[in-house]
């Protein structure tokens, strides 16, 4: 854990420096009617084959996906699916070409689908292959749990160590200024991570995330997300958390 690591609440945090339940909007946050997309492009599973992530980066991060449509490649994650199961398609679709693309609604949904990429990202590590995703909005309503996971495949690369920023996501956080405060250490080029414990938490941290990324447009800059488990302590228990390590790409 790095010296500077700083654990706190985001609501505290928001709190703190004054958000007041507005987040800072870039070009692709100012519509209710703007849902978004991973740059680049991509075709369906988000990867070239090869394992190396898609480069091209001409389209804007607010170009609208069709909640009907449905990406080549794509699996619908329902909430009473194995998250286990779910890995295992996943790591099978990165060995033989592009990862796949996670169609999810609802809560359940969202987290089993968030556990499966992070069980196949601990799989696939094994075998010199790096996991991440990004997530894009379905509905035009941008606090909805109606999500596409962009899953992106690479090979390994050096880890830095410690987060400058550790945030707690919570149950009952407010979506968008939580979404502002990630937004808004990204932009002072911190390091960020984020921890949920339980369902509500994560699907928190997930929608926050994709609000995050289009407020960042205006500043050329867009998240992947790499997810893991993490055991912490919380009213004298040790319990799972999902952490949500953020990494901020310059356009």
């Amino acid at each position: 854990m790095a010296d500077g690591r700083l654990n706190t609440s985001l609501d505290d945090l928001i709190e703190a420096q004054g958000y007041g339940g507005k987040a800072p909007r870039g070009r692709g946050g100012g519509g209710a009617g703007q849902r978004v997309q991973p740059y680049g492009g991509r075709d369906g599973g988000g990867g070239r084959g090869g394992g190396d992530r898609q480069q091209n980066q001409n389209q804007r991060i607010s170009e609208t996906l069709d909640d009907t449509a449905t990406p080549h490649n794509a699996i619908k994650v329902g909430g009473g699916q194995d998250a286990k199961d779910i890995a295992h398609r996943i790591c099978e679709a990165c060995r033989v070409g592009d990862p796949p693309a996670l169609l999810t609604i609802g809560g359940q949904s969202i987290n089993q689908a968030v556990k499966a990429i992070a069980i196949a990202r601990y799989d696939l590590s094994k075998e010199n292959l790096q996991l991440s995703f990004q997530p894009a909005f379905r509905h035009t309503d941008r606090t909805k749990p109606l999500i596409a996971f962009y899953v992106s495949k690479e090979r390994a690369r050096p880890q830095a160590h410690g987060d400058d920023v550790v945030l707690t996501v919570a149950s009952g956080s407010k979506i968008v200024p939580v979404a502002g405060a990630i937004a808004g250490k990204i932009r002072e080029q911190l390091k960020i991570s984020l921890l949920a414990i339980g369902v509500d938490a994560v699907t928190n941290a997930v929608l926050a995330i994709g609000n995050a990324r289009l407020f960042l447009e205006q500043d050329n800059y867009d998240i992947r997300v790499e997810p893991e488990f993490e055991k912490v302590e919380k009213h004298g228990q040790i319990m799972t958390s999902m952490k949500f390590s953020l990494i901020a790409e310059a356009l």
